[in-house]
């Protein structure tokens, strides 16, 4: 079938979805079923549909047909809409892997713009999944699909890297739009400025604002997705290629929100930019307290040292509290694992000590730690740690000395190094020298 032909169609629905969603809501539900198994035939398969804006449009269609309220347009609530995807067997069935398997795919398309274009699209992925998750049917359907580890967790390291761009890309913006206020504010100085130079800066306001926003929704709805993914599952996030990139995230969110230069995030207005400081800290939060349930996630917030900090923890305790932005009960978990996490640090600050200098040959060479689960990279002949470098093919299949093809099916364990390892470690429990490595 050729692709025009497709395109017509899902064109022509878009138009009317766009200028009077009510006809779609009106609609008797046997004509929706054939929209969406339209829509999903052609959305699912590769085979009959290799272009991934055009799979992306029929998702983006396929999201307007989400019902919604009187302000967007929907007279009736929704209508037949609100049956739809809950009745739905072949969306019941497929939606969540053709959700999860065209994020993936958006990532490269070898277009000039695929860098933004994927967001545009991802935008309305996520509208779907967040959405058809209110119903169990589809929240089973995503702890099968995470059961699919490979794909599943290429998945999330692309979540994790779109929430680090879009927050990092939103709260910059908000600074230079402080900036901006702040000269603005002073209308003695500000008069004194060129017209030119006064026009220049209400441009670059302008823009940062657009900017800022785009960056304040993109990534409120990236942490949305996480916040309801890791409230069903948690194996993925918490593997050892991602446990520790998922643990510095989310203390580099709360050090920007609550550390010491938060106040520089301060701006007039921040409604105008969607920046809600106190939803975006509660959304955090709660993504934070679903992985506690993980015995591994606490050792991964700690170990990241640039941004944990027992005193930030404190502070959003405190914000928590004061503005009761959770129930006391939950407030007082916070705390709890909050206490837990500085017992741990101290424990493994002891354990530091203990270890001293460690021999050269049992530290990764890319994160300079003492490797737990060594493995041969038989392109180069050189020894990572497993979660080193299998975050590293995770985005780029290749050996990071010599640039030659590798996957994580090539990975030889690294046994003798390991053997070493286990040596160097009993024997600094015991409290003895460091043992010889060599021997």
């Amino acid at each position: 079938l050729p692709e025009f032909a497709v395109e017509t169609v899902v064109d022509s629905i878009k138009l009317v979805a766009q200028t009077h969603p009510s006809v779609l809501e009106t609609m008797a539900l046997p004509v929706l079923h054939d929209y969406l198994n339209f829509f999903m035939a052609f959305s699912s398969s590769l085979a009959h549909i290799k272009n991934p804006y055009l799979r992306g449009k029929l998702l983006e269609v396929m999201s307007m047909m989400i019902p919604r309220d009187k302000s967007q347009g929907f007279e009736f609530g929704g209508g037949n809409l609100t049956q739809l995807f809950q009745e739905h067997d072949i969306a019941r069935q497929c939606l969540i892997p053709t959700l999860i398997q065209f994020y993936v795919d958006i990532e490269v398309t070898g277009a000039h713009n695929q860098f933004y274009e994927k967001f545009h699209y991802r935008h309305y992925m996520a509208q779907l999944l967040l959405y058809v998750c209110q119903f169990p049917v589809y929240v089973k359907a995503v702890e099968i699909e995470s059961e699919k580890t490979e794909e599943f967790v290429r998945f999330v390291n692309m979540m994790l890297n779109d929430a680090i761009y879009f927050i990092d890309e939103s709260l910059l913006k908000l600074t230079e739009i402080r900036k901006l206020q702040q000269d603005m504010a002073d209308q003695g100085e500000w008069m004194k400025k060129p017209e030119e130079e006064r026009t220049a800066a209400e441009q670059r306001l302008q823009q940062a604002g657009g900017q800022a926003r785009w960056g304040m929704v993109s990534s409120t709805e990236v942490l949305s997705m996480m916040k309801m993914l890791t409230g069903h599952i948690l194996n993925p996030f918490l593997r050892p290629e991602l446990a520790d990139r998922v643990a510095a995230m989310l203390n580099y969110v709360l050090m920007l929100i609550a550390g010491p230069k938060c106040i520089e995030l301060k701006v007039n207005d921040p409604d105008k930019y969607s920046f809600k400081p106190k939803e975006l800290l509660a959304l955090v939060v709660e993504i934070f307290m679903n992985l506690s349930a993980h015995p591994s996630f606490a050792a991964a917030v700690i170990k990241d040292g640039r941004s944990y900090d027992q005193k930030v923890l404190a502070k959003v305790h405190r914000l928590l509290r004061n503005h009761a932005l959770k129930d006391e009960g939950y407030i007082a978990q916070f705390w709890a694992f909050v206490q837990r996490l500085k017992e741990m640090e101290s424990d493994q600050m002891e354990l530091d000590a203990q270890l001293g200098d460690v021999p050269e040959e049992l530290l990764d060479p890319i994160s300079f730690e003492l490797m737990t689960d060594p493995v041969l990279l038989p392109t180069s002949g050189n020894i990572m740690d497993r979660s080193t470098i299998s975050r590293h093919l995770l985005s780029d299949e290749t050996d990071p000395f010599n640039r030659q093809r590798l996957t994580a099916d090539m990975l030889e364990p690294a046994s003798e190094v390991k053997a070493k390892i286990e040596a160097f470690l009993a024997s600094a429990k015991r409290g003895g020298a460091a043992m010889d490595v060599e021997q």
